[in-house]
């Protein structure tokens, strides 16, 4: 059994059990779920993963329980169990390829547009850009950049595509750009991210009033299950996924793959629109995430800044799959 798949299983795990940490390459801490540790001090963590004879074993210095991984996992969720017997089968059967960090389906498709032409290609800039400095603080690979622009004037730049989309330019200021292509490459829309404390921190422009405002539609399978997240930023960490941005999940687009679709909305239980809109959507029977209460992230960006793969945030997003009356539970159990 290859060490690194319980390693593998034992960071996803650590999404589920209180005060989770990572000590050293195979040595982690938390709040023993058995026993409940200590009742007196909420802080102690005597809960223990760590390698033994080349596997993982699990033991609680409180309670005294001791298990290997696969036990544990079993019994702290066995959805995710599951997913962890079935990639130790295709190990041993000879059949596992590890995944790779980041989806490579980005690579497929040359994007280019006349409409872009006046802005910078991230990819084409120094890397000590204030631009590419800041998607590189969100995690976003080098590999990635080629989908992002730069400008220094947002206004100006909005009206020579749209005429008159601001009456004014006063307190102009630079943005980054974040382009929508549809299945042909032709950017339709486009995202600007404010740098500084502007108001709104996004704003979407659409070209095209005859698309829905959808993100990533030039390179997603949807033969294949498509994961709809919020935000552009968390699509691309996510195979096989497209982004609303903002905008909801009501639309064409989403209700044509509805059978083969996931929504996986931000983990936000105590905003109000993002609870109605994920009740509206297990009303409708589509698929939901609902986010573990041990995932303290609000978002997917959030998770993979911290130090979590896309391997780990995905396997997080399928064990945590609602639909129908499951859903209804869960979603009241998860909303504050």
């Amino acid at each position: 059994m290859s060490l690194w798949v319980d390693a593998k299983y034992a960071n996803i795990l650590g999404s589920y059990l209180p005060k989770f940490t990572k000590k050293s390459e195979y040595l982690w801490n938390f709040r023993c779920p058995i026993c409940g540790d200590s009742k007196k001090n909420p802080n102690k963590c005597r809960g223990f993963i760590y390698r033994s004879k080349g596997h993982l074993v699990v033991k609680c210095h409180n309670c005294g329980y001791v298990q290997n991984l696969s036990t544990f996992l079993e019994h702290i969720n066995p959805n995710l169990f599951k997913e962890y017997l079935f990639e130790i089968y295709r190990e041993k059967d000879g059949t596992h390829v590890k995944e790779p960090e980041m989806p490579e389906i980005f690579q497929e498709m040359e994007l280019s547009d006349a409409i872009l032409d006046p802005l910078k290609r991230l990819d084409k800039m120094s890397i000590n850009h204030p631009a590419v400095k800041y998607v590189l603080n969100r995690k976003i690979p080098s590999k990635l950049h080629h989908l992002f622009y730069f400008t220094t004037k947002f206004k100006q730049y909005c009206n020579s595509v749209t005429p008159n989309k601001f009456d004014s330019l006063d307190n102009d200021h630079p943005r980054l750009i974040i382009p929508f292509f549809n299945k042909q490459g032709k950017c339709f829309a486009f995202q600007g991210r404010a740098f500084g404390k502007e108001i709104p921190k996004y704003i979407t422009i659409k070209i095209d009033e005859n698309h829905d405002r959808i993100y990533g539609l030039e390179r997603v399978n949807f033969m294949k299950p498509v994961y709809i997240t919020e935000g552009p930023i968390d699509s691309l960490f996510i195979p096989n996924a497209i982004a609303v941005s903002g905008a909801s999940y009501q639309c064409h687009t989403i209700e044509k793959i509805k059978d083969n679709c996931i929504i996986v909305p931000d983990n936000e239980p105590r905003n109000k629109d993002v609870c109605r809109l994920i009740h509206t959507m297990i009303n409708k029977d589509y698929k939901v995430c609902l986010w573990p209460d041990t995932f303290e992230y609000k978002d997917i960006n959030d998770a993979i800044k911290d130090g979590l793969t896309s391997a780990d945030v995905l396997s997080i997003i399928n064990a945590n799959i609602y639909q129908g009356a499951s859903a209804k539970l869960r979603f009241v159990r998860w909303k504050k």
